[in-house]
């Protein structure tokens, strides 16, 4: 058996594994503790292993629509791919319950078991996902040997995305490039191998048929031949536009009549879209707010112990439309910030570039107080945003609540981020936080809005926990 099919039942096994885990472990929900818990939920004793067993063939209706979303045979990002399993089991979900209205068998298959196997679902395929990726990875059975034509920005860009994302299982062997200054030169650890001309002989040498191509300095005769070229030699092939990324962000491919255009979305920026975010904004943060209240009151009344000032500190932003409001937050900082910092910085010049960067200090920051340095390692600083989420002024998760300051000039970016709601979280702050600089917070908030969806919001908001125990890139 090949590597592709080994793969490939690896992960139809691991799936049918998940579903079953599902169905088990709500069986037992709906027979045994949710009759305790609600006494309108009728005890029942059910027999979870022989009912699975005699309804195997709704495990089938699941791997069916994996394999229609390309579950097997696509190798998505991760975040991507998270996406891909909600979207597979809630379709597979609702195909089942239709199943189970038109064959009478409630009995057996009860629509609570169905919706509690689902919500099990959801949390589970990704968790097994991503470790049996990992598994087929150091298994050598997920790799895939990968050759880019080009070094430019766009590839480098292409490159870092594989990098971080390990589960794709793509391994660059190399770049091939026909600027003989570059050639044994090295970006992000892999080399230049030569000149593009050699691409036969690389790909024999290395038995690789998979290439992408980011060759922009092309004309367009002489690129429509190159591209032939490597169809022949290729087996898959990635050709990546002249638009390199800025066409890329929020851009899906439309067919019209023979013609593919390319349509850039922006999802924030419809009505309907903005009336579900902000029902699930507001419930969320009330009910977050009810709940954290015992929380708030340690914080202030540390804060209060700690150091002279008051305990919420609020500060203009800008939010949508460039609208001022007033952002909230606990006070993590002496009440003379401003005057310690513009001391700190004329006194230490490198730390003075670290600022002009990143506009934060990651070392030691003399404006921070000792309860300030806790409750910012662990984002507790920013809770008092939840209030400016019932205002309406901000979003549980949205681009940056930016200064004015660090908004001015002309940039592209700056544009699209100023036309939505900013959030207490978002992409930057679950990709590295203040690791991640000024320039490159832009774009990833752009992406966002062009792509956004509320399962979007989901996973920045469970991966923001994740950060939170990290403690990566917080100062």
């Amino acid at each position: 058996m090949g590597k592709k099919a080994l793969s490939l039942l690896t992960l139809i096994i691991v799936d049918l594994l998940v579903i079953f885990i599902s169905f088990w472990v709500s069986f037992l929900l709906r027979s045994e503790v949710l009759p305790h818990l609600f006494p309108k939920f009728k005890t029942v004793h059910l027999l979870p292993f022989s009912v699975i067993l005699d309804n195997y063939y709704m495990a089938f209706v699941w791997i069916f629509v994996f394999a229609h979303e390309r579950l097997y045979t696509k190798r998505f990002p991760f975040s991507n791919e998270i996406k891909a399993l909600l979207k597979s089991a809630t379709i597979s979900t609702i195909i089942i319950m239709i199943m189970i209205f038109i064959t009478r068998k409630q009995v057996k298959f009860s629509r609570t078991i169905v919706i509690l196997a689902w919500l099990l679902s959801l949390l589970l395929f990704p968790i097994f996902r991503y470790l049996t990726k990992i598994f087929l990875i150091k298994a050598g059975l997920w790799q895939k040997k990968l050759i880019i034509l080009g070094v430019n920005p766009t590839s480098l860009s292409i490159l870092r995305s594989i990098h971080k994302n390990k589960t794709m299982g793509y391994e660059v062997l190399g770049f091939l490039e026909d600027d003989f200054r570059k050639k044994g030169k090295k970006y992000f650890g892999i080399e230049v191998l030569g000149p593009i001309s050699e691409l036969e002989r690389i790909i024999s040498k290395y038995k690789s048929k998979d290439i992408m191509v980011s060759t922009p300095y092309l004309e367009r005769k002489e690129l429509k031949e190159f591209l032939s070229k490597c169809e022949e030699l290729s087996e898959s092939m990635w050709i990546i536009p002249r638009s390199g990324n800025f066409l890329a962000r929020g851009v899906e491919i439309e067919v019209y009549g023979d013609v593919p255009t390319l349509y850039r979305k922006k999802n924030l920026a419809k009505p309907w879209n903005i009336v579900i975010k902000t029902l699930f904004d507001k419930i969320l943060a009330l009910t977050l707010i009810i709940l954290l209240i015992p929380l708030f009151l340690i914080i202030a009344l540390t804060i209060k112990l700690d150091s002279k000032g008051p305990v919420i500190f609020k500060q203009k932003r800008i939010g949508r439309q460039k609208k001022i409001f007033t952002l909230y937050k606990f006070r993590s900082m002496h009440v003379d910030s401003h005057s310690k910092l513009a001391t700190y910085l004329a006194n230490n010049p490198e730390v003075n570039e670290e600022w002009k960067k990143y506009k934060k200090i990651k070392g030691h920051d003399p404006r921070v107080t000792k309860v300030g340095k806790i409750i910012r390692r662990f984002s507790l600083d920013e809770l008092p945003q939840l209030l400016n989420v019932l205002q309406g002024k901000m979003s549980l998760v949205g681009p940056r609540p930016y200064l004015a300051e660090e908004l001015e000039g002309n940039d592209p970016f700056i544009k699209t981020i100023i036309q939505v709601k900013p959030g207490i979280t978002g992409p930057w702050q679950v990709s590295g936080r203040s690791e991640i600089p000024f320039k490159e917070r832009l774009r990833l908030d752009e992406y966002y809005i062009r792509n956004w969806s509320l399962g979007i919001d989901l996973i920045i908001l469970l991966k923001s926990l994740g950060v939170i125990f990290s403690k990566k890139g917080a100062y």
